[in-house]
């Protein structure tokens, strides 16, 4: 009994934040020692195979709130990186976690220009760590969390001097594992992706000369995410 008390509380724990991130333009935006800072939200919905005791389940409609800062620095020759900070709220079995800590970075390239198109490529990697405890079936537990996710993406930017227009294929994975003790008994295993490939497309807006807002939606075999960012540029 105490064995099947642990794995309900895996397969229903182990779904933590585990939410898509907004990619924005796969190329570069910023030239050379240009600065950036902003605000993003993302609402993901995704399936999470999870590992528990050799036996692997995937946990439906894992639904994510994303809020990140977002830093960019434009380093020239097409390159830029930005860096994030944020937390994430998850939701799953009508269970809710407690906000989990992210950090992160993505670098983009842009590799062709012309007129008013770039093609470019973008590279995300975000950590995640959170602890839970909670009580199932009456029996008390805490559970240790930490994992990465990696988005890969590729694709066209359209800029008309107001607004841009971008979108292409991606790649997402994510790598994690978590340590659980209930009860003098003591558990790990680890979750991933339930899906891979996807596509995202999304919109920036001026607001002004230095200020952008955007709204991107992405989707993979087993997600779907919408979000909004507003960015200012120094």
């Amino acid at each position: 009994m105490k064995k099947l008390v642990i794995a309900l509380t895996v397969f229903c724990a182990a779904g933590q934040a585990l939410g898509l991130t907004l990619i924005g333009p796969p190329a570069a935006t910023l030239d050379e020692r240009e600065y950036a800072a902003g605000f993003s939200y993302c609402k993901s919905q995704e399936d999470i195979e999870v590992t528990a005791l050799g036996v692997t389940v995937t946990d439906k409609d894992v639904k994510v709130d994303t809020y990140m800062a977002n830093m960019m620095l434009g380093l020239g020759q097409g390159w830029e990186l930005q860096v994030d900070l944020g937390v994430s709220e998850t939701e799953y079995y009508d269970l809710e976690s407690t906000e989990d800590f992210t950090v992160g970075f993505a670098v983009k390239k842009t590799f062709w220009e012309r007129e008013k198109i770039k093609w470019g490529a973008a590279l995300a990697i975000h950590g995640y760590r959170a602890s839970e405890s909670g009580v199932e079936l009456g029996v008390p537990w805490t559970e240790e969390d930490k994992w990465h996710e990696v988005q890969i993406a590729v694709g066209p930017s359209y800029n008309d001097g107001t607004w841009c227009l971008y979108g292409g294929p991606f790649l997402h994975f994510i790598r994690g594992g978590y340590d659980l003790s209930e009860d003098g008994v003591d558990v790990s295993g680890d979750f991933e992706e339930d899906s891979m490939v996807g596509g995202f497309v999304g919109v920036q807006v001026d607001l002004g000369k230095n200020a952008k807002m955007g709204f991107e939606y992405q989707r993979t075999g087993s997600a779907d995410a919408i979000g909004a960012s507003i960015l200012f540029r120094f």
